[in-house]
């Protein structure tokens, strides 16, 4: 087999509600990016290389082209190379962009076409079934894959708006040093915040998401035991919203270009 290749590249994006406790999300799309390369060969096995290195789980990777292969007649190997901006672990939908782009590039090398839900389903099965994910992230995946805000009820598996936001805004983020993994999290109380989350998922599904966002990263912060001081520090700095992305560690903030330095 000649060494057939494809490369993709999405973004990564960060939540505006997060869906773990009701099921239901919210995610806007940043800038960071991730790239993947699906190159297919002969051999009987996928390897995987992030972003070179080699602690890097690849099951995400693995599903991802298994379920793409699968709607093909060929028997193949492949390796697939994934380098990214977006911190692992950190609560910038590292995961879902990694799973749009092999998706992607895997689609692109097989000559398949399909419609973006679709694609976003393929990417929601793979991360489910590699476990990395606790709603199916359907919120990240096409905030990741689409661009702009988009409000999601990831139980039913069903885009409810998508919206393009002032390009005027920056977007800028505190990135601890520590790893966060979603499939590591306990998150047994969630049933004591999900009302509260259901408010706050009502707001940005009518277009409220500014605030949103910030009250999500409060009751995230208590529910998860994460800090929330670098949000009230953005607040009180001229941010219009802050607060914990994802399961953290990561800490977003939405600002006006002229207050980025402060």
């Amino acid at each position: 087999m000649n060494n057939l290749s494809s490369i993709s590249t999405v973004h990564g994006a960060i939540s505006i509600i997060n869906a773990i406790a009701t099921g239901k999300g919210s995610a806007l799309g940043i800038s960071l990016e991730t790239r993947a390369e699906v190159v297919l060969n002969s051999e009987n096995f996928i390897e995987v290389i992030i972003n070179n290195d080699s602690q890097e789980e690849p099951t995400l990777a693995n599903e991802c082209f298994r379920l793409v292969q699968e709607k093909t007649s060929q028997s193949c190997g492949a390796k697939i190379i994934i380098n990214s901006d977006i911190p692992i672990g950190s609560g910038l939908k590292s995961s879902s962009a990694a799973a749009n782009a092999i998706v992607l590039a895997s689609l692109k090398v097989f000559g398949l076409k399909l419609d973006d839900q679709e694609i976003l389903d393929l990417s929601v099965q793979a991360s489910r079934n590699s476990g990395v994910t606790i709603t199916g992230a359907l919120d990240d995946a096409a905030a990741s894959f689409l661009g702009g805000l988009v409000v999601t009820d990831n139980l039913s598996n069903t885009i409810l708006s998508r919206i393009a936001v002032d390009d005027d805004y920056s977007i800028l983020l505190h990135v601890p040093e520590q790893k966060n993994y979603t499939k590591n999290v306990d998150y047994s109380n969630s049933p004591e915040f999900s009302d509260y989350v259901d408010t706050v998922f009502n707001m940005a599904l009518d277009g409220n998401y500014l605030n949103a966002m910030t009250l999500n990263g409060m009751i995230y912060s208590e529910m998860l035991k994460q800090s929330n001081r670098a949000a009230i520090l953005a607040l009180k700095n001229n941010a219009l919203a802050a607060g914990l992305s994802g399961t953290g560690p990561s800490v977003a903030a939405i600002c006006r270009p002229e207050n980025e330095s402060s």
